[in-house]
């Protein structure tokens, strides 16, 4: 398949919300499942907004997660990991801040059929320290092309 320059939205899918736009404190949480069973790879774009409380040190990590929810009940929630093995990841070290980390789905493993995203934030001192925060998973590769 050979996409034009000027029609390039037609190959990828974006409308993916890994995590909602929100304001967090310490914790973490875990976007919604979807299936990426008709993709062969993709973008996790994570970004920060305004950070309050004052905090000396900010992190916010994403990963991307995966299982099987074939059986009943489903099976655990897995890193899904690079060609090195690696957990695919991002984080972010400050406030309004944007970044990105490619990934390749053949390395989902096998019978897995939903993938989500995880963040976890992680704030030090201040004084109830919060962060703005959201990813978006860009997807892309597929048989037939999105609508």
């Amino acid at each position: 398949m050979n996409i034009p320059k000027t029609h390039i939205g037609a190959a990828v899918k974006t409308n993916n919300l890994g995590v909602t736009p929100s304001v967090q404190s310490v914790g973490t949480r875990a976007g919604p499942a979807l299936s990426p069973s008709e993709w062969m790879s993709g973008v996790l774009t994570a970004s920060t907004g305004a950070v309050t409380g004052s905090p000396s040190a900010i992190s916010v990590t994403y990963g991307l997660e995966t299982r099987d929810s074939s059986t009943s009940p489903a099976g655990p929630w897995v890193a899904l990991e690079d060609m090195d093995g690696n957990p695919v990841e991002v984080e972010i070290t400050a406030a309004n801040t944007c970044k990105e980390v490619d990934f390749d789905l053949t390395y989902v493993p096998e019978g897995h059929t939903e993938l989500r995203v995880t963040e976890t934030v992680a704030l030090s001192n201040g004084s109830t320290p919060t962060v703005a925060s959201s990813a978006v998973l860009v997807l892309g590769g597929a048989n037939r092309l999105p609508v």
